[in-house]
C-alpha cells in the first residue's frame, strides 16, 4: 500500500536546495584556508619530529657508548639531549597546531584556537608559511561574529546527569 503522499521518501533524490552548502560569511572568509595551512604546518612539524627522534636517539647511543669520540664526548652528548628536547617541543607544538586548526574549523575551543593561531606566529622553520595565514586566522578569531559561532559546552553542576 502507497505511504501518504505527505511522507519524506528515503530513496528520492534530494533537491537542489538540500544538497545547496550553507552559506557563509563574509566576515568568516578565508578561515577555512588558514585553519588547513595551520593544520599543515602542524602535520610537518609532527612528522618532522617522528623521523628525527630516532636519529637523535641513535647519535645519542653513539656518543654516549663511545667515550674517545672526537675528544669531547660530554659536547656531543649535550647536543643530542638537547636534540630530543627540541624534536619533543616540536611534537607537542605540532599537535597543538594539528588540534588548533580542527577547532577553528569545527568552531570549538575558541581559546586554543588562538592559542593556536599564536603558536603559528612562532618564529620557528615553518614561519614563512604559517604566519600570514596564523594572523589572518588571529584577525578573525577576534571578531564577535566568529567567537559567537564557538560552541559553548555547558557543564551541569554536580549531581545532576
Amino acid at each position: 500500500m502507497p505511504s501518504a503522499p505527505s511522507a519524506q521518501n528515503p530513496f528520492r533524490s534530494p533537491s537542489p536546495e538540500e544538497t545547496a552548502a550553507p552559506a557563509t560569511s563574509s566576515v568568516a572568509y578565508g578561515l577555512g584556508v588558514a585553519s588547513t595551512v595551520i593544520m599543515t604546518c602542524g602535520v610537518i612539524y609532527l612528522l618532522l619530529a617522528i623521523v628525527a627522534v630516532p636519529l637523535s636517539i641513535q647519535m645519542y647511543r653513539t656518543v654516549s657508548s663511545d667515550t674517545d669520540s672526537y675528544g669531547q664526548p660530554a659536547f656531543y652528548l649535550e647536543s643530542a639531549l638537547k636534540a630530543i628536547v627540541y624534536e619533543i617541543a616540536y611534537a607537542v607544538l605540532g599537535g597543538l597546531l594539528v588540534y588548533a586548526g580542527w577547532s577553528i574549523r569545527k568552531r570549538k575551543n575558541y581559546w586554543v584556537s588562538v592559542i593556536g593561531s599564536i603558536a603559528g606566529c612562532l618564529p620557528l622553520p615553518l614561519v614563512l608559511v604559517s604566519f600570514f595565514p596564523s594572523v589572518w586566522a588571529l584577525w578573525k578569531l577576534s571578531r564577535p561574529v566568529i567567537r559567537g559561532q564557538f560552541v559553548t559546552q555547558i557543564v551541569p553542576p554536580d549531581g545532576d546527569s
